[in-house]
């Protein structure tokens, strides 16, 4: 499958070592260098690097030479990029594995999950409805299929396409699926954004992590989620779902989630779901939150069907430490400390000279002195001294700043610490 320009620098920037933060805003620099141009064409690594080049970034100053810096970065990722992306490899590796997750994490037997087609927009062939929506899969269940007459499916669209989020984005889409084999009501479209999204994100990154016990791949698809995504108002569900669903499951656990899936499939409207999900955030145990949301007639009768099939679901498997790995990763998104260009050049100086030291293992101890720091750096480095990101002190006689004093070397290395723009 032929790659999009788009699709293509959203994965050189999940990447991650870029010193803009949140770096997915280098996709509208790059666009307003390139007056009505969506970067919705077909990706070609010279053609594509040389629209990066034209770039309309900050002007002058310690903010140009980060954005240029990170602009080169992104530049050799592509230049070293393929124009072609096999998809279809990451389809596969989810239909093989999908019946077995779907056991253990819905307790579903004999699952087939779609295979997903990748398409021009959505639904091509069959509708003009979302053609320009901008997902980057659609996930059509059987009530949906009937609403829009399109196919039940799982659909890709070609332009959004970024290697190393399709193997994710495939289990998020079968993982809906299986939502409906096991806990949406026959016969019309129930969604519930916190629990569908919820869960479909927090198993989708179980289901993957297992399969594939790939920390960097997992490492990119966090940086795509903190760095591209948080930029799109609507991913503030997605990630509140997330969030509320990976503490349903730390709290709650497994076979607890999978009596709550039976008791919504069972009876979807005893419960005011949304009540339920923000108790959830608040640090309410979920088998407390669901009886404060409770709304129908017979609370008594709900819990004891509820109590009775988590007992029976405890029979199966729980989380586990993979599960809980996966679950942990995406919980501590935090955002990094963001220092303003001039100090965040002056941190990329000290830390290269650092670098310089002729035996690795003593380089903690080195100290700079302040009259070695080059004019554009004096006050960037004076005012990191004053944060304790590096120590300042007197040294023979003279002013001296120790990078690795505040660990600077090691907050760079780590993304602790970036750019505002």
């Amino acid at each position: 499958m032929r790659l999009s320009e788009r699709g293509a620098i959203r994965s050189a920037i999940a990447e991650g070592g870029l010193g803009l933060f949140p770096a997915g805003r280098l996709m509208e620099m790059i666009k307003a260098g390139n007056p009505g141009d969506e970067l919705k064409g077909d990706f070609d690594p010279q053609a594509t690097v040389e629209k990066l080049r034209g770039a309309r970034g900050p002007e002058g100053g310690a903010a140009k030479a980060v954005f240029d810096r990170d602009i080169g970065i992104l530049a050799e990722r592509l230049g070293l990029m393929p124009a072609n992306y096999d998809i279809e490899a990451a389809f596969d590796m989810m239909l093989t594995v999908a019946p077995e997750l779907a056991k253990r994490y819905y307790g579903v037997e004999n699952f087939e999950a779609p295979r997903p087609k990748v398409v021009e927009y959505f639904f091509e062939g069959f509708s003009d409805v979302y053609k320009d929506g901008d997902w980057f899969a659609f996930n059509v269940n059987s009530a949906e299929s009937a609403e829009m007459n399109v196919p039940v499916g799982t659909y890709f669209k070609r332009d959004q396409v970024s290697p190393g989020l399709p193997e994710f984005s495939a289990m998020h889409e079968a993982n809906h699926a299986m939502q409906e084999a096991a806990s949406l009501p026959d016969g019309f479209n129930h969604y519930l954004p916190w629990f569908d999204e919820g869960l479909a994100d927090a198993f989708g990154r179980m289901m993957l992590y297992r399969t594939m016990k790939d920390e960097a791949l997992m490492g990119k698809l966090r940086r795509f989620r903190t760095e591209v995504e948080s930029l799109d108002p609507r991913k503030a569900t997605y990630h509140f779902g997330e969030e509320t669903a990976s503490l349903l499951l730390l709290r709650g656990r497994l076979p607890f989630a999978k009596a709550l899936m039976r008791a919504r499939r069972r009876e979807p409207f005893s419960v005011d779901w949304s009540t339920m999900g923000g108790l959830i955030k608040e640090g309410v145990d979920p088998h407390v939150a669901v009886l404060k949301s409770y709304v129908g007639s017979k609370q008594a009768a709900f819990q004891k069907k509820l109590d009775r099939d988590e007992k029976a679901f405890r029979k199966g498997p729980d989380l586990d430490a993979s599960d809980l790995r996966a679950l942990t990763m995406f919980l501590a998104s935090e955002r990094p400390a963001c220092l303003p260009p001039e100090e965040y050049a002056a941190a990329l100086w000290l830390a290269s000279e650092a670098a310089k030291a002729p035996d690795p293992e003593q380089a903690f101890k080195i100290s700079i002195a302040e009259s070695d720091v080059p004019a554009e750096h004096k006050n960037g480095a004076a005012k990191l001294a004053s944060i304790y990101f590096i120590t300042k002190r007197e040294e023979e006689g003279r002013i001296v700043y120790s990078p690795y004093g505040g660990g600077l070397p090691y907050r760079l290395g780590s993304g602790e610490i970036r750019c505002t723009y």
